[in-house]
């Protein structure tokens, strides 16, 4: 396992000023750990899954989702599938480059890449390390197509590069909301900007001219 453990001061956010949308969460003793990953790009044949390649910055999501279905995935680097998976977070801190390598390639036919599939890319941890950002201006740079999942308005600090490649090439964007009402979402979704904020980033993200569908699921009476 090449993974580097960084050190953290008692509030992990307390190195850059930060201004929360909704009311800040618990604090989480959060480990972060760095790694130089070998490639960026995962495939996928599954008839199940509509997209052949996907991109995830970190492993691990500070959003603490207790449906997601992600947190097995953690046990391969041994840690648990519990609160290990919104607690220790792997950054891949060259998946910009790793990016920019597999499109350089002639066998590179510039399919959809999906962003993330396996965690959040707009995590809270984007902030400072910005890979979701910096992967998508490669793609806009390659003019390849992108599709990205997500729950945070994190999202809307990119939109001048979503616009530029929805114009250019192709972007769309899904917002996964299971709720309608922000106190049972915060229930469930500890960690994650509220529903009432994601529906103002759908708004800001369609007025700005990239498409955006909604996710609707797991569906919870």
């Amino acid at each position: 396992m090449n993974l580097r453990l960084i050190s953290n001061p008692p509030n992990p956010w307390h190195s850059a000023y930060r201004e929360w949308i909704d009311a800040p969460p618990p604090e989480a003793q959060l480990e972060i750990y760095e790694e130089q990953a070998k490639t960026v790009l995962s495939e996928n044949d599954s008839p199940d899954v509509g997209f052949r390649f996907s991109l995830n910055p970190y492993r691990g999501c500070f959003h603490a989702c207790a449906y997601c279905y992600a947190r097995p995935t953690h046990q391969y680097w041994d840690f648990g599938a519990g609160t290990d998976f919104e607690r220790k977070i792997i950054v891949k801190t060259n998946a910009p480059e790793k990016l920019r390598e597999a499109f350089m390639k002639k066998s590179w036919q510039g399919e959809l890449v999906v962003f993330s599939g396996n965690t959040d890319c707009y995590q809270p941890l984007e902030v400072p390390y910005t890979l979701t950002r910096r992967c998508l201006e490669v793609c806009r740079e390659f003019r390849n197509p992108v599709g990205l999942i997500t729950k945070s308005a994190l999202i809307r600090r990119d939109i001048d590069v979503l616009a530029a490649l929805a114009r250019d090439a192709r972007a769309v964007v899904h917002m996964s909301i299971a709720f309608a009402d922000d106190a049972m979402a915060r229930k469930i979704e500890p960690n994650a900007p509220s529903p009432s904020t994601r529906f103002a980033a759908i708004r800001a993200l369609t007025d700005a001219g990239i498409p955006v569908g909604v996710g609707i699921a797991p569906i919870i009476p």
